[in-house]
């Protein structure tokens, strides 16, 4: 689709937001010969959002990016803390980072650029992609997360568009904020949730969402900006809530196999969806602007230039993608959440989308971290979370972390001063040499083996682990297997005084919670064992992924739960219990 080289080339950006704008600039700078024109559907100077917020690491990026706009940035609301509002309790942690300004303060900035490197702009100029590709070298689509390019296009770039449970809107106060602010109400129609910040212009961004899951009030309810103003009175200063188009929707997120589709390019919203509750939208979009403005520049020819761009960009969005979803799934689920004490939610928030450690939270707010491990029952040694003991059916483990050597994992012997719970063995095998005093010494069996689980139960370990491998992906046949198996260990014999583990490869959370929930009626999971598969893994989004199973499983059976198998530094796996989400933490080593 490329001219000959040297040709002067024409270039139509769709969409005159930060990806449209900037792209267009970038693109002009880049190549000042070509012609570059952005078709914006609405009028100049209209905007429908309130502040634009971004971490201080994207900071940095887009100073390095389009210094101009960096130079805007640094004047702008600063602020450094988190806080949390939830069960009348306010939690801060400070050290964060974040800078807002308003979106039409944005836009006008990023206009302003794009004029000045000699883009033409177009408002009220709404046009179809088919049109645009025939009259123009290069299509830039930046039409946002409703893309009518990407639905035009669909099926060329393996286009995958789903929608979050809750329903939010975006609203505005005069009420003001100091820090990135989430509030939660129970309200006689479910629990509602709030998001603010400041962005400046004497106006704060408020985020009103509503968990489906909380039941939710009626549609008429939901456009009744003085409903919410009373629901959040107290966090609003008893300002009103305004909107400049209130409009309440499902977050869309936006998947695809491909951003380009022969000389049409998808940025922004349009190609990939960032949750707002981790504020990197803009900054991805500003990022594919400048990305696509610097694969141009290098590559004479369009189509080369585009294969780069994709080949780079499409990998490069996908963590910041992923947490905004696992952040989104978050907030849908937070009226089961707040079933937790205030400090333990509050932590249980500021870890939902990443592997954080735990000195990092207490070097932030050391005492929410005091009174999340005070709630836990005791203090622990040194402060240290991991060596707090855990009573799993009657056995005590002096600490949470389990050393597995059913497997013939080695290592250093258990740490003197317990740091280790337990120590697993495969049943038959080796007694492993005397380690701290009081450690608890387990046996793991396969539960097909009904022989070793016969000799198990009759030894003295005080913890049986049974592993009952895989777990079908269907509910109503894990739960069919598991009793069938809980049937076959009754007829082996009694458990007495055992503890006993059931460990279950991961699957869809509903049906390890099913398998799991019909041993635990029978009275044989004391401790849900939730395995990595063979060989364990270290990928973050593995081990997310089976924290998030572990949160459901604890909360749906009122059991520890214990991930083996999946690596994570001490330090991390420190933060997911001081959350709540698990109990242990099994591995070959020290976590």
């Amino acid at each position: 689709m490329s001219p000959s080289r040297g040709a002067r080339r024409t270039v139509a950006c769709v969409g005159a937001g930060p990806a449209g704008l900037l792209a267009a600039t970038e693109i002009r700078r880049a190549r000042p010969d070509w012609h570059v024109v952005v078709h914006e559907r609405s009028p100049e100077d209209v905007t429908y959002g309130y502040g634009v917020v971004f971490s201080d690491v994207a900071v940095r990026t887009i100073e390095f990016m389009t210094p101009a706009l960096g130079a805007v940035l640094s004047s702008q609301v600063t602020w450094q803390d988190v806080e949390v509002r939830a069960h009348g309790r306010r939690h801060r942690s400070s050290g964060h980072g974040y800078v807002a300004l308003s979106r039409h303060r944005l836009l006008a900035e990023l206009s302003a650029q794009a004029r000045d490197a000699g883009v033409e702009l177009r408002y009220e100029s709404p046009a179809g992609v088919d049109e645009l590709r025939s009259r123009y070298d290069l299509v830039v689509a930046a039409d946002g997360a409703g893309s009518r390019t990407r639905a035009a296009l669909g099926a060329a770039l393996g286009a995958r568009v789903g929608h979050g449970t809750s329903r939010f809107a975006w609203l505005g106060t005069t009420a003001a904020f100091d820090a990135m602010t989430f509030i939660f109400e129970e309200t006689a129609e479910g629990v509602a949730v709030a998001h603010g910040y400041p962005h400046g212009d004497g106006v704060s961004t408020f985020v009103v969402e509503v968990p489906r899951s909380a039941g939710g009030p009626r549609e008429d309810l939901e456009r009744d900006l003085g409903h919410w103003t009373r629901v959040f009175a107290e966090h609003l200063d008893h300002q009103p809530l305004q909107a400049k188009d209130l409009r309440w929707a499902h977050f869309p997120t936006v998947h695809l196999d491909r951003c380009v589709h022969e000389n049409v390019v998808l940025i922004g919203d349009a190609a990939h969806t960032a949750h707002y509750s981790v504020g990197s939208g803009t900054r991805l979009a500003l990022e594919d602007a400048y990305l696509l403005g610097q694969a141009l520049g290098r590559e004479e020819d369009i189509g080369t230039a585009l294969a780069a761009y994709e080949r780079r960009r499409m990998p490069g969005v996908r963590e910041l993608r992923a947490a905004g979803e696992r952040s989104m799934r978050w907030f849908e689920r937070a009226p089961a959440h707040l079933a937790r004490p205030a400090p333990q939610f509050a932590v249980h928030l500021l870890s939902r989308a990443s592997l954080l450690p735990l000195e990092r939270i207490t070097a932030d707010a050391p005492g929410l971290v005091a009174e999340a491990t005070r709630l836990m029952g005791r203090e622990a040694p040194s402060g240290d979370v991991l060596a707090l003991p855990l009573d799993v059916g009657g056995t005590r483990l002096p600490g949470r972390l389990v050393r597995d050597l059913s497997a013939g994992a080695s290592g250093p012997p258990p740490d003197e001063d317990g740091t280790y719970g337990c120590v697993l063995r495969a049943a038959g095998a080796e007694e492993p040499k005397p380690g701290a005093p009081g450690l608890v010494q387990g046996v793991v069996v396969a539960a097909g083996d009904l022989p070793g689980v016969r000799a198990a139960l009759a030894s003295g370990a005080p913890l049986l682990v049974l592993d009952l491998g895989p777990c079908p992906g269907e509910p109503e046949r894990a739960a069919e297997e598991a009793g069938a198996f809980a049937r076959a260990v009754r007829a082996a014999g009694p458990r007495t005084g055992r503890a006993v583990a059931v460990r279950t490869g991961l699957g869809p959370a509903e049906a390890v919670t099913a398998r799991l929930r019909v041993l635990r009626e029978a009275g044989l999971c004391d401790l849900a064992d939730l395995a990595a598969p063979p060989g364990g893994t270290a990928e973050p989004e593995a081990v997310l992924d089976a924290l998030d199973t572990a949160d459901t499983v604890r909360a749906a059976l009122g059991v520890p739960v214990m991930p083996s198998g999946f690596r994570a530094r001490p330090d991390q796996v420190a933060t997911h219990v001081l959350a709540g989400r698990i109990d242990a933490w099994c591995g070959p080593g020290p976590g």
